[in-house]
């Protein structure tokens, strides 16, 4: 009995320098049913029976690599063509092999480590190439390890082309609103993925978030950011079925001043109410454009300061702290007289605002008289009234 645990601790054992144990990031832990064996998978065969481990000073788990042609060996008891199995399926053969040719001794199996391999990206992706997948990778993975689907690539129409040629077709929009597993493939040794580009597209604009590549215009340069309004415009692929509220949360939302229940499409020169956070938001056809008004996170200061223009929000501060921002009134000034003028239009005193919300603007009026300037101005403007009226006789 000693002789054959001696043998098991050194059948199909893999040098440890060989196969490290490297962290892979995972989203969960494998799914046995649901994971598929190839060839570089390697599993681990522990043995329980009448012999501890630690009687033969702590065994290792011997690590078997499954054959680049698919099969998995195990010395001194079999070979079985794994690749294309389960997990489940690998180990519960594996075990029961073990315990026929071994009665009364169980063997437990289970995977050590995934499989690596390459996958060729090509087609509408920001770095086209060979990426190193997993046997766990999912098509999401794979397009993350290529930098994503470029703004003008279809997420609708990707392409997986197989070893054995045959072509699927997936939609991964279905994945990223829904929740849709099969919409998220995992990838295989000799697949290939192709992203084409996308047949229609939206527009949008204004107090909105782009954390996915949005194209400008129609080309793909980068998004710009209007100064004035902190309006930002691109486009992106129409997807069948999404409403305006599901393609700014795809997109990466709103900014924090959008004025979400202002929301419209423009159709065919129509304005039709969107608001986001309505429920019966309502869905876009290609060649939509979505508007998204919102109040600029700014207060503009005009008029008689040291330096007029505009100045970040900042809640809860009155007329005084934005006219302090812009350098202070200048000498002309006419203080009491100071206004805001409200996003909605209004203009009201400064006194009864405590807090200018953003999008306002501090208006500081100039003083009918200042000192000698303004008297010697309008003296100097009548002179030259009656000397030109002179000259004319």
């Amino acid at each position: 009995m000693t002789l054959f645990f001696v043998l098991l601790a050194g059948i199909g054992v893999l040098p440890e320098d060989d196969y490290p144990r490297e962290a892979v990031p995972m989203m969960q832990e494998v799914d046995g049913s649901d994971y598929v064996m190839g060839p570089g998978d390697v599993m681990w065969l522990m043995v329980q029976g009448s012999m501890p481990w630690d009687t033969l000073g702590g065994l290792t788990p011997a690590l078997m690599e499954v054959t680049p042609d698919g099969y998995l060996l195990v010395p001194s008891v079999g070979a079985w063509k794994v690749s294309g199995m389960t997990l489940d399926e690998a180990v519960e053969l594996v075990e029961e092999k073990f315990q026929t040719r071994f009665p009364g001794i169980r063997g437990i199996a289970g995977l050590a480590r995934m499989r690596k391999f390459r996958v060729p990206v090509t087609g509408h992706v920001e770095t086209p190439g060979m990426v190193e997948a997993t046997g766990a990778d999912r098509l999401m993975d794979i397009l993350d390890k290529a930098d994503g689907i470029t703004s003008t690539g279809s997420m609708t129409g990707i392409l997986i082309v197989g070893g054995n040629g045959d072509t699927t077709q997936v939609n991964v929009a279905d994945f990223l609103l829904w929740g849709d597993m099969s919409a998220n493939p995992r990838l295989s040794l000799r697949d290939r993925v192709y992203v084409p580009e996308a047949e229609s597209f939206v527009w949008l604009e204004g107090a909105l978030r782009f954390t996915q590549p949005v194209a400008q215009g129609f080309d793909s340069s980068s998004v710009k950011v209007n100064a004035w309004n902190l309006s930002r415009r691109g486009m992106t692929e129409f997807i069948p079925g999404e409403t305006a509220a599901l393609l700014v949360s795809r997109l990466g939302g709103t900014a924090p001043w959008a004025l979400r229940d202002s929301c419209y499409i423009v159709r065919d020169g129509a304005m039709i109410p969107a608001p986001l956070d309505d429920p019966e938001s309502p869905e876009l056809r290609p060649g939509d454009l979505l508007v998204c008004p919102g109040v600029p996170p700014v207060v503009t200061v005009a008029g008689e300061v040291v330096s007029p223009g505009m100045y970040p929000h900042t809640a809860g501060m009155g007329a005084m702290f934005y006219v302090d921002q812009a350098g202070g009134f200048r000498r002309a000034a006419k203080r009491s007289a100071t206004k805001i003028r409200l996003p909605d239009g209004r203009e009201v005193d400064a006194d009864l605002v405590p807090s200018v919300p953003a999008g306002s603007s501090v208006m500081v009026p100039r003083k009918f008289m200042v000192g000698w300037e303004d008297p010697l101005l309008v003296v100097t403007s009548i002179t030259s009234v009656i000397i030109a009226w002179m000259s004319l006789k």
